[in-house]
């Protein structure tokens, strides 16, 4: 009898590898997509700061307000519904200031995007967000 039973520190090791190997892959996941946003984030920065000087003399560089196509693109891709939880992942890790405010706004816009349908989404793109 003892033969057929199953070994219960066998089956303990078994269940604590299996989890092991999921939560392995469940970070391995949320670093690539933390690794997506940051690297949408900087693309953002940089269209940002290659927009065309004439497009705002003052100085805004609001990407949500931007009329350049490049910084909307760049946006438009950040916000996108599927980078959400990276999004807020990043929002946590900024400093006080104008980056965390952008990435709240990014944040509140993808929220927002993640609530509507496909549909709808293609054709908020083509009207620019508004505060």
């Amino acid at each position: 009898m003892e033969h057929s039973e199953p070994d219960m520190e066998q089956i303990r090791r078994n269940i604590l590898e299996k989890l092991r190997r999921r939560f392995a892959k469940m970070e391995q996941g949320n670093t690539e997509r933390f690794d997506r946003v940051l690297a949408l984030w900087i693309d953002l920065q940089r269209a940002i700061l290659s927009r065309k000087k004439s497009e705002d003399p003052k100085g805004d560089c609001a990407p949500w307000k931007s009329t350049d196509k490049s910084v909307q693109d760049a946006w438009d891709k950040l916000t996108d519904p599927k980078n959400l939880l990276a999004l807020e992942s990043l929002f946590y890790q900024l400093p006080e200031g104008p980056q965390m405010e952008m990435a709240r706004k990014a944040l509140l816009v993808c929220r927002d995007r993640s609530a509507r349908t496909p549909a709808e989404n293609d054709s908020k793109r083509t009207e620019r967000e508004k505060l």
